[in-house]
């Protein structure tokens, strides 16, 4: 059986059987990869999420405030959690697509807009 083969769960089962790893090896290696699949699971989801709310930014007017809670609904709010469409519009403001603006000095003042210079961009 070639390695690739191998799940990484039965490599190290197999490691552990032939003595080229101990027991606390085992357990380290294991905790890293569970780890390590959970992040790589969360990254997918987060990409998933970028990507329905660039869609959704991309078809509203440049120029135009809305509220973070706005997008959430509008992506679905049973399908997405809060905090992943904030991560999605942080993604977007740090790749141009959106700007932040601060009404206030509360929380509850802060407004997106999609930048104009995307859309001049598409022209």
């Amino acid at each position: 059986m070639s390695l690739s083969t191998y799940t990484t769960e039965a490599l190290l089962v197999t490691l552990l059987e032939r003595g080229v790893i101990t027991n606390t090896q085992f357990i380290s290696i294991d905790k890293k990869s569970r780890r390590l699949r959970k992040k790589a699971l969360m990254n997918a989801r987060q990409n998933e999420v970028n990507s329905i709310v660039q869609s959704h930014i991309e078809s509203l007017e440049a120029g135009a405030l809305f509220k973070h809670r706005s997008v959430w609904e509008a992506v679905g709010r049973e399908d997405f959690a809060r905090a992943e469409v904030l991560k999605a519009l942080q993604s977007l403001k740090l790749g141009g697509l959106v700007d932040q603006v601060k009404k206030g000095n509360n929380n509850f003042q802060i407004f997106w807009t999609r930048t104009e210079a995307e859309t001049n961009e598409e022209e």
